[in-house]
């Protein structure tokens, strides 16, 4: 059986010649099929063009807000970098003007009331001039001398060469922070024979300081530590009847009465 055909004839204006074509009408009905899925197809292409120009402008926001969000937690690390920079910085005020953990009302206001600042020890040391403003060459030096008190307590025992004690005893509760007297290297910290844990550090102009019957240790050998800076706690270890801090200092090898460089 023939198939049907469609006679399509192509008259042109200028000529007389009639051009005729003979098509199948099975063409037709493939051109229908294809101009029916060409529609289909446009608009499916259509309708995920609006989804993902929406997903992208949703990815758009979520980059932003996340930019933003990283930005408020790099702010708020900050913050917090500096409220512990001023814990540390009110811990070294509180241990130079001494009050530090001390329940005695009357002794806080007895250790207010002497200023710090103004100390001029019962014998002259190279360490001492008239206050004022300084440049930071002496700035930096006092920083490494080892005049702040270590504990907040009570000398119970005084330096005393004749009777072998190269240091001063401070009687303090147990548990109460040991402060570094100055900043320096740490070059021990561990258990010491007798003097039970220890702390030594090595201030790097020729003054060496030693904390011993410590309970903790909070630093470690080679850390660098700033003048104030909690090292380890009051303790009662090694050769010891009561909760003390043995505190010492040398200079250049040579030992030295910690009392001549604080005022108590």
């Amino acid at each position: 059986m023939k198939g049907k055909y469609y006679k399509i004839q192509i008259i042109p204006e200028d000529s007389k010649e009639i051009k005729s074509y003979r098509v199948n009408t099975k063409w037709f009905l493939f051109l229908k099929i294809f101009l029916v899925v060409l529609v289909i197809g446009s608009g499916f292409l259509i309708y995920n063009a609006g989804r993902i120009t929406k997903i992208v402008v949703q990815h758009e926001k979520m980059r932003t807000a996340n930019a933003q969000l990283a930005k408020q937690n790099s702010n708020y690390e900050e913050l917090f970098s500096r409220i512990d920079s001023l814990w540390v910085l009110e811990e070294r005020i509180q241990n130079i003007l001494g009050t530090f953990i001390e329940n005695d009302s009357n002794k806080i206001n007895s250790l207010i009331d002497k200023s710090r600042f103004a100390h001029t020890p019962s014998e002259k040391i190279d360490v001492d001039y008239e206050g004022g403003w300084k440049p930071h060459e002496d700035k930096v030096r006092l920083e490494h001398i080892p005049n702040v008190i270590p504990v907040v307590g009570i000398v119970s025992k005084k330096y005393n060469e004749m009777d072998d004690h190269l240091g001063t005893d401070f009687s303090a509760q147990i548990g109460n922070p040991v402060f570094a007297s100055g900043s320096g290297v740490v070059e021990f910290a561990g258990p010491k024979n007798e003097l039970g844990n220890t702390v030594v550090i090595n201030h790097q102009n020729g003054y060496i300081t030693s904390y011993s019957h410590l309970k903790d240790i909070r630093t470690r050998k080679g850390r660098n530590v700033g003048k104030g800076e909690i090292i380890g706690t009051v303790g009662n270890t090694g050769n010891s009847s009561a909760p003390h801090l043995h505190y010492s200092i040398t200079k250049d090898g040579k030992e030295m009465d910690p009392e001549l460089f604080i005022n108590y």
